[in-house]
């Protein structure tokens, strides 16, 4: 094995093992890649400068930058709008600053 890819539900919930599992993926198994795939709601800088050397790659799930279209598609949070968008840019930053790859991830639609 050579890479793995931590994705949903949502990996940030569970930050305590989601750091313990991206330690032992490159420090144990020595994994040349190593990814996550997030909704972006629960990632914070903190997590990433701790733990940028064992992330190589971040896709955040975006589907429009509108927020009414992201409400029209069914991305809400009990209803409320997200308001994702700006969380996605600073997530871009602290990606570029910690040398760790962004990806953006959609789901193509008839809406978006």
């Amino acid at each position: 094995m050579l890479k793995i890819n931590f994705a949903g539900g949502e990996p940030f919930l569970y930050k305590k093992y989601l750091a313990e599992l991206l330690v032992f993926c490159r420090e144990t198994l020595k994994l040349e890649s190593i990814s996550i795939i997030s909704n972006g709601s629960f990632v914070d800088e903190k997590f990433l400068a701790k733990y940028a050397d064992y992330i190589d790659i971040l896709g955040i799930s975006c589907d429009s930058f509108n927020e009414a279209t992201n409400v029209a598609i069914g991305r809400t949070d009990s209803g409320k709008p997200m308001n994702n968008v700006p969380q996605l840019f600073r997530i871009a930053e602290w990606c570029r600053k910690y040398d760790i790859k962004f990806k953006l991830n959609t789901v193509v639609c008839s809406l978006n």
